[in-house]
Order: structure tokens, then sequence, then C-alpha cells
């Protein structure tokens, strides 16, 4: 629209121009033909010319349009009031300023050109007389002036329609689009969109508490510098100037994008810093931020949706196994006590090692179903993954002496359940095995989130181990924690020395990394 406005401008500037120089070819032969006129017409079609060539600033856009009323007024008096060609020249003044000027300026300027036409005629006389046949000729040039410049406004508005349909085009295949695409694709979908409206080499959609399940290194790039960049406190549209991921300084326009509020996300594109913003590419991004946010919320219903019917599903699993599994263990202990009290004196030393070791079994698989009915019930209904491990290590460590700390750093940006429970199990197994085994004082639990891996690290001060005295003897908690890190493509590593600790380490790549790493 701006580009729109100014072309209109340039061909009104250029129209009065051509009106002046006509009128000067005209009158100058007509009778009473004064030169001091003609040097007025000089000056005045060197301003436009120098106008043409050169900006104004916007400021002085109503002076001038004040002088340029002044001179039609002039000459309209000069060469017959209403009946003057130059009338033409201050409608096209009028149109121009109206461009510029609220409604009540402009009619302002209206009355008092009417009331000026109106009154100084009566004092000055008109004296500049075209012959009939000349003004018919004067009449006919100006028609064809008119009719040229009606051609090129046609051709700029239609100009401006293809400009729009194109974008509008494009936004309505991505509305289209978004309604059925996965929310997974959502990022890739509007970038696409983004660079083709805006012809924009870089796009990206980066959100603050979503998993990136494309994997796209580059945008989880941008994600990180905006989050340092404190753009989860940006309210408004602005333009950043930022460094993407080859080093290099760019400009670029972000749309801060928020969800029942509070921030959700940004989008951001590369810019010409030299090139404005038009009001038209405002309304779009909003639209599009718009329907972004309402995808977000769509999908924000369902995921709570499917969160509630896993909830519910945990919840029965566990009661489940409550009612089934762990009162059939608790049946199997009794009955294996009253064996025991039943056995004769003259056996029981024989079989008291193997049924002791029947009941060690017992035990610990009646703790194990109790472990796993408390995970379902409890872990991650609400609370982030450093919130889960920090509740888990104080419900473990209750009433014992053994001291917790735990630290969390980094952007713990939301990952896949299977990444999220692969760790969660990884510290709850290695914490009971501090507390069964190590006899230590210590236990410090660290989780440290990159761009491109979430490290996990859990240390204790115990009695610690030779490694090569275990192999071949991996218990099954240690084999768990082995296979379920394996299964999220990360590594498992155990260190320990005698007198000297255990340290279990665990490092998981995060998306993208496989891939392009």
């Amino acid at each position: 629209m701006n580009r729109l406005l100014y072309e209109f401008r340039l061909v009104i500037y250029l129209f009065q121009w051509v009106l002046l120089l006509a009128f000067f070819f005209f009158y100058m032969k007509a009778p009473n033909w004064d030169y001091r006129v003609f040097t007025l017409f000089l000056m005045v079609t060197s301003v436009y010319a120098v106008i043409l060539a050169y900006a104004i600033p916007k400021k002085l856009w109503f002076l001038l349009g004040l002088i340029d009323m002044a001179i039609a007024i002039f000459f309209i008096v000069q060469t017959g009031k209403w009946d003057s060609p130059f009338m033409l020249f201050a409608y096209t003044t009028l149109l121009w300023l109206m461009l510029i000027l609220r409604l009540e300026q402009l009619l302002l300027i209206v009355g008092l050109f009417v009331i000026v036409i109106s009154l100084l005629p009566e004092f000055i006389d008109f004296t500049m007389i075209l012959s009939q046949t000349r003004l018919n000729q004067l009449r006919l040039l100006l028609d064809i002036t008119i009719w040229i410049s009606v051609l090129f406004w046609a051709r700029a508005v239609l100009r401006l329609m293809r400009y729009l349909y194109a974008k509008s085009y494009q936004v309505y295949l991505f509305l289209v689009k978004v309604g059925s695409v996965p929310a997974s694709h959502l990022c890739s979908v509007t970038e696409h969109m983004i660079r083709k409206v805006f012809h924009a080499q870089q796009a990206y959609l980066c959100l603050y508490h979503e998993h990136d399940a494309e994997g796209n290194w580059k945008r989880e790039f941008f994600l990180h510098t905006l989050l340092d960049a404190g753009a989860d406190k940006w309210r408004r549209f602005s333009v950043q100037t930022l460094n993407d991921y080859t080093g290099k300084e760019d400009t670029y326009a972000c749309i801060p994008l928020q969800l029942d509020g509070e921030a959700w996300g940004c989008l951001i594109y590369s810019i010409n810093p030299k090139r404005g913003f038009y009001r038209l590419d405002r309304i779009l991004l909003l639209f599009i931020s718009a329907v972004i946010c309402q995808h977000g919320k769509q999908n924000r219903a369902r995921y709570e949706l499917a969160q509630s019917l896993h909830n519910d599903m945990r919840r029965k699993l566990a009661q489940d196994m409550h009612d089934g599994l762990a009162q059939q263990l608790f049946f199997l202990s009794a009955q294996l006590f009253q064996l025991k009290r039943a056995i004769p004196e003259e056996i029981r030393e024989t079989l008291a090692e193997r049924l002791g070791q029947i009941e060690e079994r017992i035990k610990w698989c009646h703790q194990e179903v109790r472990h796993t009915i408390t995970h379902l019930r409890q872990f991650r209904e609400s609370e982030q993954i450093a919130e889960a491990i920090e509740q888990l290590l104080k419900r473990m460590t209750a009433g014992t002496d053994l001291q917790i700390r735990f630290s969390a750093k980094g952007h713990v940006i939301e990952e896949e359940l299977i990444v999220l429970d692969a760790i969660y199990r990884m510290v709850e197994e290695a914490t009971a095995n501090a507390i069964k085994h190590a006899r230590a004082q210590n236990l410090s639990v660290s989780v440290e989130a990159s761009s491109v891996q979430v490290k996990v690290r859990v240390k204790d001060d115990g009695i610690g181990f030779l490694p090569e005295e275990k192999e071949g003897t991996n218990t099954y908690g240690v084999i768990g924690m082995k296979e379920r890190i394996n299964e999220v493509g990360g590594t498992l590593h155990i260190r320990s020395k005698p007198q000297e600790g255990t340290e279990v380490t665990a490092i998981i790549p995060r998306r993208g990394v496989e891939m392009f790493g």
C-alpha cells in the first residue's frame, strides 16, 4: 500500500509538471503576457524537477502543498477564475494533499481555496485570455495527459492487486494445509510459507516449550539464540540484529507468539535492513501469528486430552497391579512364612538357605512392584523432568542419612516421553543402588541440557567396586538402565574404584544431532 501511494504521488508530481509546461507553452503567446509570469513558471518547474529527482521529508509535504495551492490561485485569478484551465492544477494539488492530511485539515484548505477564488477577482482583473482555438488545443492536451495518468494509476493498482493476490493465495494454501498437518510439522510448513510470501532467505518458527520432532538443528540454534536474547519477554513486533549459525550478523523481523497470556514462541525471518515495513505486511504477519497460535491452542487441547487419558490409564494400571500382582506377592510371602513354620526341625536347617533366598526374591519383587505403582501414579503428571527427579530423590532418601545435591542447568526444553522416562528411570536405579549397596554419605545428581545433548550424572562417595569384578554379573537394574539409554540413542558409562565411590553418567543426543552432527 505504501508503494502504491508513493507511485500515486509521483504520478501527480509528473502530471503537475507537465501541466506547468503546457500552460507555459500556450499562455506565453496570449495577449498581455507578462514575463514576470514566465520567471515564476520557470522557478516552479525547476522546483518540481528537484522534487522528482530527490525525495523530500514528509514534514515538508504540507508546506509544498500550500505553495502549490498559492501558485494555482494566482494563475486561476490571472486566466479566467472558475473557467480557468488552471483549476485542474488546483484539483491535483487537493488530491495529493488528501493523501497526507487529516480530514479536518483538508476541509479547512478547501474552504479557504473557495473563499480566496471567490473574493480575489474582485480586486484583481484577469488579463491572460486564450483564443478559443488555443484553448481547445490546451484542453485536448490536458485530456490526453489525464488519460495517460489514469492508465498509469490503473497499472499500479493492478500490480498491487496481483501482489496482494499472490500473498493472499500463499496464506490461503497455508490455512488449508495447517489444518491437516501434524503438530510436529507445523514449524516447517510455516517457515516454507514465510519464505515464499516475504521472499526471505531464512525463516524459523521457534517454539519455547515444544519438542522439535523434525530435528532441524538450524531452528534449534535460533531457538537458543532467542532465549539467550530474552525473546520470551518480548511482547511486540520488533526488528533485531542476530548472529546466525555461521557467525554472520543479519537483521531479522521478530514476531513474538503468545498462548493463553504466556510466551509460547517467536517467528523470525531475515529482512533487508534498508527496506521499510508496509502496513499490509504487518497485517499479514498478525494474521499468520493468530493462525499459528490458534493451531497451537488446538494442539495443546488435544495433548491435554491425550494426557488425561494417559494418566487415567496409568492410574488404572497401577490400581490393577496393586489389587492383583501386589496382593499375590503378599499371599506368597504369607504362605512361605507358614511353610517355614510347618517344616520339621530336622530338615529346617538344610532348607533354611534356599528358603531365605526365595523370601528375599519375593521381597525384591514386592518392592519393584511398589516402585512401579508409585512411578505410574506420580511421575510427570504436572511437573517438568527436573522437578520430577527432585521429588523422586526426596521420596527415595526419606528416612536415610544420605545427603542429596541436585542441580539442573540449561534450557531444558520438552523432550519425547521415551527420553524423559529413560532419564527418570536411570536416576531412580542409580540412586537405589547407592542407597542399598554403596554405604554412601553424599549423593550428587545433575541434569545438564545443551543444544546438542542432555547429560545426566549420578555420583556417590560410597565404597565403590572394581568394574572387572562385576563383569558377567550385571544386575537387572544396570541392564535395564543401559537398555533404556541405548533405546534413545545415548550411552551409559559407569566408573568406580574401591573406597572412591561410583559415578553413573548418561549422555543422550538431542534430536537432529544424529542426522547432522
